[in-house]
């Protein structure tokens, strides 16, 4: 009885210690841009969802787009993820998933021109009926990629219900290419020649 006590009292000590913890490790918040960076990826998202679109596909309104910012080039604090997907492909229930990752980029005037404020870097398909499908809410920017959680096919699943969730990580390489991780650790290649 006294070494269940002892245990008991020990185990009590540790909870309280680790709620402890975790009350003064401070969270951090998502990084929002301001109302100008917003319209700014706004017009880049609908330039997106007009060059993927067939004419025909619309955004899926279950599931709609998301803009999430963080450091992921160089030092810059608001540089940008899109993720958005397109539904009804000529006429047909097949729906795409793109991600889209974009840069900030100081702006300045050259012969009556100017630069816009976001420049993209990459874009690629990210699912599809029949592979697989993220939560865009789920999207988190840490460590110069985006991780989001999803479902993928497995054998038994019908087209429309991927069942395996699985978790997956993000960024771009010194070629502009966009890679995957399944363990949160990004696979560089080797540096330019």
């Amino acid at each position: 009885m006294k070494y269940f006590l002892s245990a008991l009292l020990c185990s009590f000590m540790l909870l309280a210690c680790a709620t402890v913890h975790a009350a003064s490790t401070p969270v951090r918040a998502a990084v929002t841009a301001s109302p100008a960076q917003q319209a700014a990826m706004q017009l880049e998202l609908d330039r997106l969802i007009a060059q993927f679109s067939d004419g025909i596909a619309e955004t899926y309104s279950e599931n709609p787009a998301r803009i999430v910012y963080g450091n992921l080039f160089g030092d810059h604090q608001h540089d940008a993820v899109v993720l958005f997907n397109l539904e009804g492909y000529g006429g047909g229930n097949h729906h795409a998933e793109f991600i889209a990752f974009f840069t900030e980029q100081e702006q300045f005037d050259v012969a009556d021109m100017h630069t816009r404020p976001y420049l993209l870097v990459a874009v690629t398909k990210l699912g599809e009926r029949g592979w697989r499908s993220f939560d865009f809410n789920s999207a988190s920017i840490k460590q110069k990629s985006v991780t989001l959680n999803g479902k993928e096919m497995t054998s038994g699943d019908a087209m429309c219900c991927p069942s395996l969730t699985i978790t997956r990580s993000f960024g771009v390489d010194e070629f502009d290419h966009i890679i995957e991780s399944k363990d949160g650790k990004m696979k560089r290649r080797a540096a330019r020649p």
